[in-house]
């Protein structure tokens, strides 16, 4: 029986596969499985996942139609797993090297912490390495973000022990399934933190669409709903089933080809500004307040800033400081990948044609 079980679920990701299995492969904690659940994939990934298994039988690979959330697909990895501890690992994303083995330890010597998340970095496409968030391991600071109805935790990033999984029922629903669990764990144990970077995270250009915005918001007021009436009541007083339908029925608009692009211009001038690189943050604000979308209202609004552009800097500064609490370091611009990822994908691409 595998200690550790990577809950991998797989959805048009054939790109993105070499680098994540790549970093999994390689770990320093080899008494591992992995759990690819393949999402109804159509772009190739289904057969590049049976091909990599073939190649290391820690990769168990499942294949099913695409199943319409997230929670549901974990749900069944979960199932499928045989580890003490369920890692998170999501497939465009990428783990340190020592990740497993680091986040083992220490739930081995925090007997009192069913969830451990790690310090991550940031990363777009374009532009590199943004910014490292990093959380302090405190169970106090970690629930009070919750309580906000801020999430913490990278799922992604996360590792927690199988046993609370199962006890408290898995994940519920889609676009707030991890708040939602997270809420239920921080009932029953205390909620964890390592201090050291263990994942990438890559931002998508793409954005969220307005109508899944306040789906993800009306989601996020129900979970913490449910969460008051649990520690007052001892029980669920709204039925949860019924609520969750009601919201995911609200109407979504699919997200043009346009609003993508503005999402994608309004991403890189707000990095940018996070970087401090104002002339190059005020040009992207400007393409995307010519677009299409919430994102070309973000950018008018943002851009009202640089009437002040001597105090941009300062009021900038301000209102960083308060959205991350000083838990978001900027990384200086051009800071490179580590190397070991583009080592390894190299390395795993060879010899997956061997």
């Amino acid at each position: 029986m595998p200690l550790v079980s990577v809950l991998l679920p797989v959805y048009n990701a054939v790109h993105d596969l070499p680098r994540v299995l790549s970093t999994l492969r390689n770990q320093t904690l080899n008494d591992y499985e992995i759990i690819a659940i393949d999402d109804g994939s159509t772009d190739g990934s289904s057969n590049l996942l049976d091909k990599y298994s073939l190649q290391d039988n820690r990769i168990r690979v499942f294949h099913q139609e695409n199943a319409g959330a997230l929670g549901k697909v974990l749900n069944k990895a979960a199932e499928e797993a045989q580890g003490k501890y369920l890692a998170r690992q999501d497939a465009d994303d990428a783990s340190a090297l020592n990740r497993l083995e680091e986040q083992v330890h220490y739930l081995e010597t925090h007997p009192g912490t069913g969830i451990c998340g790690t310090w991550s970095w940031h990363i777009e496409s374009e532009l590199g390495p943004l910014f490292s968030s990093e959380l302090p391991d405190k169970h106090s600071l970690l629930y009070g973000f919750l309580e906000k109805g801020m999430n913490p935790y990278i799922h992604g990033s996360v590792m927690l022990r199988a046993d609370l999984f199962r006890k408290m029922g898995g994940y519920r629903g889609s676009l707030v399934e991890d708040f939602d669990l997270w809420l239920r764990i921080s009932e029953k144990t205390n909620l964890g933190m390592l201090e050291k970077t263990g994942y990438y995270y890559w931002h998508s250009p793409g954005g969220i669409s307005s109508g899944a915005h306040l789906r993800q918001a009306r989601l996020v007021k129900l979970s913490l709903k449910l969460h008051r009436e649990r520690l007052q009541f001892g029980r669920e007083v709204t039925e949860w089933e019924s609520q969750y339908q009601g919201i995911m029925k609200l109407p979504v608009n699919e997200t043009s080809q346009e609003e993508r692009l503005t999402s994608m211009h309004y991403a890189h001038g707000i990095h940018m500004m996070r970087l401090g690189i104002w002339n190059a943050a005020r040009d992207e604000l400007i393409l995307a307040s010519q677009g299409e979308g919430q994102y070309a209202k973000k950018a008018k609004r943002n851009l009202t800033f640089f009437r002040f552009a001597p105090i941009v800097g300062f009021v900038y500064s301000l209102r960083q400081t308060r959205e991350t609490r000083h838990y978001a370091r900027n990384l200086p611009p051009g800071t490179p990948l580590p190397e070991f990822l583009i080592e390894s994908t190299h390395k795993f691409s060879k010899n997956k044609n061997d």
